[in-house]
């Protein structure tokens, strides 16, 4: 970006940014559903360093990069369909989060992303890899609104991807009523 181009920048918000869920994972073709009513979608990916020290170093440090360790911590407002199960997307982390689940039953697929109100996110920040879930109330005060806190720790490397977010919608399954005085749809 050219200095003078600084003026056409627009400043960026904290709430532009997506995780979705598959839905339909272990199954080989995703069913991608966004999460809704998050406060908080924080991504974080640390190098995986091992010592690579040798006599040549002269007693210095000489870490090597061996792979990522990689996580998303959520915030989310806590929604009841009308049979009293959570959100779709918020099973899916609870089930996974569930006594004696092993293997790929305690692992989730996700994908989180650039996505900003206004326009295309950038093409480059997308990543998408599997999770194991901690699954924990978010809200547990006399008169709080419900919520869940849902800690991702990734398995293996996450796997840069194209941003699916072109500014407009993504294709996604129809959201589902939420309560009869909350939100209709999203």
């Amino acid at each position: 970006m050219a200095e003078n181009d600084v003026k056409n920048a627009k400043l960026g918000m904290s709430y532009e940014y997506g995780l979705d869920v598959d839905l339909a994972y272990p199954e080989e073709t995703p069913n991608w559903q966004p999460l809704r009513f998050a406060t908080k979608i924080a991504p974080d990916a640390d190098p995986n360093e091992k010592d690579a020290a040798t006599y040549d170093d002269l007693g210095a440090d000489h870490p090597i990069n061996v792979g990522d360790k990689w996580s998303v911590d959520l915030e989310v407002r806590q929604y009841r369909l009308p049979d009293g199960s959570y959100l779709p997307e918020i099973e899916k982390f609870r089930n996974a989060a569930m006594p004696g689940k092993r293997g790929k039953e305690a692992t989730v697929h996700v994908r989180y992303y650039d996505k900003p109100a206004g326009g295309p996110g950038n093409p480059t920040e997308a990543y998408e890899g599997l999770v194991t879930v901690k699954f924990n109330r978010g809200a547990d005060g006399v008169a709080d609104i419900g919520g869940h806190s849902i800690k991702c720790k990734g398995l293996g490397p996450r796997t840069p991807i194209k941003n699916p977010w072109d500014g407009k919608k993504l294709n996604t399954p129809a959201t589902p009523t939420v309560t009869p005085s909350g939100p209709e749809s999203h």
